[in-house]
């Protein structure tokens, strides 16, 4: 048996650990947003786990989609900014979905928790992303929003 260094570290961190997943390459370089890209590492470290919902608190998630202190500090900020794009791009070039739902006491009070929940996609949703991941990035922030004409030849 091959034994590497700091076998005897990792291992109990290992047995320890309730997350894993694989990142793929392709999809991770498929993403412009860097918050796109830390909202797949999330799910995607989350992804085997029992469950498939996760309520993270403001600054935990803050935290874990690598949002810099004291900027999109508006809760409208944060959704227009950072989890709209990340959840747009996530669901069309990613193997996984994910929707996200921000919560707040009221209408105009500040986010308290941020809920968010993951599924694996399957069949024709997990071809359409197969398919976008392959074509030019040129455009495709219109193609996922679905906002694109298509020209007739003329």
């Amino acid at each position: 048996m091959t034994t590497w260094i700091g076998d005897e570290k990792l291992q109990p961190i290992l047995v320890r650990s309730n997350r894993w997943g694989r990142i793929k390459a392709e999809v991770v370089c498929a993403m412009t947003s860097k918050y796109a890209i830390a909202l797949y590492e999330l799910v995607q470290l989350r992804s085997h786990m029992d469950r498939c919902i996760e309520t993270f608190p403001i600054a935990q998630f803050r935290e874990l989609i690598g949002i810099p202190p004291k900027t999109n500090q508006r809760g409208n900020d944060l959704a227009r900014f950072v989890v709209e794009p990340a959840v747009l791009e996530v669901n069309g070039l990613s193997d996984m979905s994910v929707k996200i739902h921000i919560e707040r006491r009221g209408p105009r009070s500040p986010i308290e928790a941020v809920t968010v929940a993951w599924w694996r996609k399957q069949g024709d949703e997990f071809r359409a992303a197969m398919r976008e991941r392959n074509r030019s990035k040129l455009g495709r922030m219109a193609r996922l929003r679905g906002i694109t004409e298509t020209v007739a030849p003329g």
